[in-house]
């Protein structure tokens, strides 16, 4: 039996760089369908859809056309809790961005309850042969593995951030302690920038890490260890799901980003995985 909500769960707010209000709809889907988008002409997988040219997010189109950005927080609480089968439908353009983390979609999730029962034999996909790709400086190899982790080095010298690693296995436990809550960042001397690219409107220190000279604007305490690295693993885990499911592989990513990611995704939907047996582990749900 695959896993979904038990009942209809809804998100509103701003989008992160449009600022636009957004309305969103998480519905049960049943029969092994995976994550589908709804809009009036019908639904699409996520796997058909494909990634616009955007450098602080992941926007993605689908096959009709339609255009939907920053999805990347809410397919991150999706396959971070183990859901494998849900409807979702957005009114807007944007997704609307929360507290910047994926906590508020997986602990709403969780409310409305989950049916099913994680069944790795059935639903967990793994990689086959070692892959890796890059950009410039920035690497993200992916190597057979029989349980999902990630580790993720970012470097960001001269600044409160530094160089940062973190270590991550999955299990649903981990990822709502370890993943879920980090939030979006980015440096106050880039914000200018940003919003004079058209980008950042609707963020605030409500909803995101701006962080200053001496560290987060506003003494805003953070919330997990080495939360900076573990909002990439949760970005990192939203891209993937592009792929339908979340292969199981060990990920190490060096001062990677959302274009490295979907390099990845590319070049995994080029070879393909393979269901089977875990020999060490699996995802917990």
């Amino acid at each position: 039996m695959s896993t979904t909500i038990a009942s209809d769960c809804t998100f509103e707010g701003p989008g992160l760089h449009t600022g636009v209000p957004s309305r969103v709809t998480l519905y049960p889907l049943r029969g092994h369908r995976g994550i589908r988008f709804r809009f009036g002409d019908g639904d699409y997988s996520i796997a058909e859809a494909r990634r616009a040219d955007a450098q602080r997010n992941t926007t993605i189109v689908f096959p009709n056309g339609r255009t939907v950005a920053t999805v990347e927080h809410l397919l991150s609480a999706i396959v971070g809790i183990g859901l494998d089968d849900v409807v979702v439908e957005c009114d807007a353009i944007e997704m609307p961005i929360l507290d910047g983390s994926a906590l508020p979609y997986a602990e709403s999730i969780l409310r409305v309850g989950i049916e099913g029962k994680a069944d790795a034999a059935r639903a967990l996909c793994y990689l086959a042969t070692p892959i890796c790709v890059d950009d410039g400086p920035a690497t993200l190899a992916a190597i057979p593995s029989d349980v999902l982790r990630v580790s993720y080095a970012i470097d960001y010298p001269g600044t409160p951030i530094g160089t940062e690693m973190k270590d991550f296995t999955l299990t649903r436990e981990t990822f709502l302690e370890e993943i879920a809550p980090a939030r979006t960042f980015a440096l106050l001397s880039e914000v200018e920038a940003l919003r004079g690219a058209g980008l950042a409107t609707g963020g605030s220190l409500d909803n995101a890490l701006i962080v200053g000279d001496d560290g987060p604007v506003g003494n805003k305490a953070l919330r997990v260890e080495r939360e900076y690295a573990a909002h990439k693993i949760l970005d990192l885990m939203g891209d993937l799901a592009l792929l339908g499911t979340l292969p199981i592989a060990h990920y190490i990513c060096i001062k990677g980003g959302h274009r490295l990611h979907y390099k990845l995704v590319n070049r995994i939907r080029g070879i393909g995985v393979s269901p089977r047996e875990p020999e060490g582990g699996r995802l917990s749900g």
